[in-house]
């Protein structure tokens, strides 16, 4: 099931449908393009023309009190970060 993230803080948006995710591609995708750009007028303009009213809900929620949004999806959960610590030459483990 497709997922929706913000690309600020890579928190999720939540889980749409395919027919959800076509609907905001269709509308707001520019050339296969997978970020997407709202704010409060473009939602409104989204719900005048159709959109589902939990998907339009769930994009409320999460643009809270910011004047706009950037956000992507994806399929499935996101691949988490690994963090890299380089070791002190000299040392094989053990105590630090």
């Amino acid at each position: 099931m497709p997922q929706l993230h913000r690309f600020d803080n890579d928190s999720k948006i939540g889980d749409v449908s395919n027919e959800q995710l076509r609907f905001l591609i269709y509308q707001l995708a520019n050339d296969e393009d997978t970020e997407f750009y709202v704010d409060y007028t473009i939602l409104k303009s989204l719900a005048d023309i159709g959109a589902d009213r939990m998907l339009i809900g769930m994009l409320e929620n999460s643009l809270g009190h910011h004047s706009w949004m950037k956000f992507t999806w994806m399929h499935g959960p996101p691949t988490p970060w690994i963090q890299m610590v380089p070791v002190r030459p000299g040392r094989r483990g053990g105590r630090v």
